[in-house]
């Protein structure tokens, strides 16, 4: 019998190639997750000690321009807060996106395997037929008529 031979195997190539593509970008857009995280929090971070610096300040200080530049400052923080806030949104966003698609991709591939098991499975059980056969023919021609000169005897 000829061997086993998956004729999708192509298109099982072309999906696990897609499938390993996939979960790269996934890794990627988690890390961009993590890394705007960390942005966000070292910016609130800032805030935080720009807060605690413009209390100081303003204690001391006597005069407005102070108070405002402080005011000014922090308002930047806020500003800067807001945007990489925005920017973990939309890095979020992506990363769900870059998960759906490898969730996509996966079940692909699982699948063509599944195919694949089941085609192997059934190539399996007809060359197991076949080989019972062949054992069954040659118990056979061995159980046949055994003429080695005993009939002429009796």
């Amino acid at each position: 019998m000829r061997p086993f031979v998956f004729r999708a195997q192509a298109a099982l190539d072309l999906r696990q190639r897609r499938d390993d593509e996939a979960r790269r970008e996934l890794a990627a857009a988690n890390g961009a997750v993590a890394s705007a995280a960390r942005a966000l929090a070292a910016a609130t971070a800032r805030r935080e000690q720009a807060l605690t610096d413009a209390r100081e300040a303003e204690a001391e200080a006597s005069d407005t321009s102070t108070r405002m530049w402080y005011r000014n400052w922090i308002m930047t923080h806020q500003r800067d807060i807001a945007s990489r806030r925005d920017e973990l949104d939309l890095r979020t966003a992506e990363a769900d996106a870059a998960r759906e698609r490898a969730t996509r991709a996966r079940v692909d591939v699982r699948v063509l395997e599944k195919l694949k098991d089941r085609a192997r499975r059934t190539y399996d059980a007809a060359v197991e037929r076949e080989q019972q056969k062949a054992i069954d023919w040659l118990a056979v021609l061995r159980s046949g008529p055994q003429s080695g000169g005993r009939e002429g005897r009796e």
